[in-house]
């Protein structure tokens, strides 16, 4: 049965609920991959979305990534998204969607990006992503991204396919847990 992505929102979300108290074991997990990423290791410019509590934690994974590269993070301007520069966890504050936003005006352009790290409610065995709807990130990819596209997701976000068009874009590698 092929679902519809609204259906997978909503499955996704209640289930991302039913496993909070292992969160914090899989995201130190999944740190320790992305870190060790060979791309990660050789990338000057890295992007990186700034977690909700039921998503793959970035904050740890932010202040780890400072130490060692610049890092962008995502700030939504009605449609559309850019990334700004920030230097601690400091310069965040609440922005659209309660979620924290850079409160920088050093904006990154779309070419000095080199791996952006993705968030993301399900994916599937083709490397499509299915988030929140807005289309936020498949919009910045389309603006001419040629960086790395790394998705990090729990495993128990998987499913087998997702129902893609035109305007989605496959990322080039997703980390789990378990892989």
């Amino acid at each position: 049965m092929l679902l519809d992505k609204a259906t997978i929102r909503q499955m996704m979300k209640t289930k991302r609920l039913q496993n909070l108290e292992t969160f914090s074991s899989y995201s130190s997990l999944i740190h320790q991959s992305v870190l060790a990423h060979p791309l990660i290791q050789q990338s000057s410019m890295i992007a990186c979305y700034v977690s909700l509590k039921d998503e793959v934690g970035t904050h740890q994974l932010i202040n780890k990534l400072l130490e060692t590269h610049r890092v962008c993070v995502p700030k939504v301007h009605g449609n559309s998204m850019d990334f700004y520069e920030i230097f601690s966890l400091e310069d965040l504050e609440v922005g659209h969607f309660h979620v924290l936003e850079p409160n920088t005006n050093l904006l990154i352009d779309v070419n000095n990006i080199d791996i952006m790290i993705v968030p993301m409610l399900a994916y599937d065995d083709e490397l499509y992503r299915v988030g929140y709807g807005k289309g936020f990130y498949d919009r910045y990819f389309a603006r001419g991204y040629k960086g790395y596209k790394l998705g990090i997701a729990y495993s128990f976000q998987h499913i087998y396919h997702i129902d893609h068009d035109q305007y989605d874009i496959p990322l080039d590698e997703i980390i789990t847990e378990k892989a």
